[in-house]
């Protein structure tokens, strides 16, 4: 899989916002940490799709790491908004959510070109925390990068920051317009989050947002533990029935999940593995 480069202006951005930022390969490493000849341990990947509470201590094994390889995704995929954490998660790490629904969203990847051409939005909500909809977003943005698309992932609140930001500043306007007006596909974790002091502004936001975005057919994709209904009556009905025209809103249910990933990264921690950076 082949990385689109970052322009030097990407990459000063994140050394001046990330001052730990992994900027040498060659002197350190996420995955492998330089340690035991550049090598790590992980769960055997060629036997496929598996559970991951049938996975043990037997499908372990060792392999070499490609530093930098896992740097150049690294950077890729925090260029888009996209934390460590779900940069090391692939669809495997799904459990709670149910079998029709992650192919539906899969299928949304698989389907990218016409997806994206027609401006089709997804609004992934449940009224309850933890049921996977920042993981399913973060996944479904790895894997249209993995196309080829221009992908903005970011919490609403950060996409608030830089909306007020861009107020003042030049430079800021011009992030704004990139990696929001303009960006192939915005991804945007939490609506519904906000300081409800900031409404007003929000509302204001939310319009400039969708108008512009729908007029270039450009998706958004929305997790939020708001219900359709709640949408409408917060950001405004005129707005959110112009990003409903061609939406799909999928209920997202299930149990917490975050109980089993603590349970899940204390094991890998006692068997010493270290979960490599993956675009599946």
């Amino acid at each position: 899989m082949a990385c689109t480069p970052l322009a030097n202006a990407d990459f000063a951005r994140l050394k001046a916002a990330r001052p730990r930022l992994w900027a040498d390969p060659k002197t350190t490493c996420l995955t492998c940490l330089k340690a035991n000849g550049n090598t790590f341990r992980w769960y055997n990947q060629s036997l496929g799709r598996r559970h991951l509470d049938r996975r043990s201590e037997d499908e372990v094994v060792t392999y070499d790491c490609r530093c930098v390889d896992q740097w150049l995704m690294h950077l890729w995929f925090l260029n888009a908004g996209i934390p460590l954490n779900y940069q090391r998660l692939g669809w495997d790490d799904i459990e709670t959510v149910q079998q029709p629904i992650v192919e539906q969203i899969m299928q949304y990847a698989v389907e990218a070109a016409r997806n994206i051409a027609s401006g089709r939005n997804l609004v992934l909500w449940s009224t309850s925390s933890g049921t996977g909809k920042t993981l399913l977003l973060a996944l479904l943005a790895k894997a249209l990068m993995v196309e080829g698309f221009q992908i903005h992932f970011a919490q609403f609140n950060e996409i608030i920051d830089l909306f007020t930001s861009s107020w003042r500043d030049q430079a800021e306007r011009e992030q704004w317009n990139r990696r929001v007006r303009n960006v192939d596909v915005l991804a945007i974790d939490d609506m519904g989050r906000e300081h409800k002091g900031r409404l007003d502004m929000v509302e204001a936001m939310v319009d400039q947002i969708v108008r512009a975005r729908v007029s270039d057919a450009a998706p958004t994709i929305i997790t939020t533990n708001l219900t359709p209904q709640q949408m409408q009556e917060g950001y405004g009905g005129k707005v959110m029935s112009l990003l409903s025209e061609s939406a799909d809103y999928i209920e997202i249910g299930g149990d917490d999940y975050r109980p089993r990933r603590r349970d899940l990264s204390r094991q890998e921690a006692e068997l010493g593995l270290s979960r490599p950076i993956t675009a599946v």
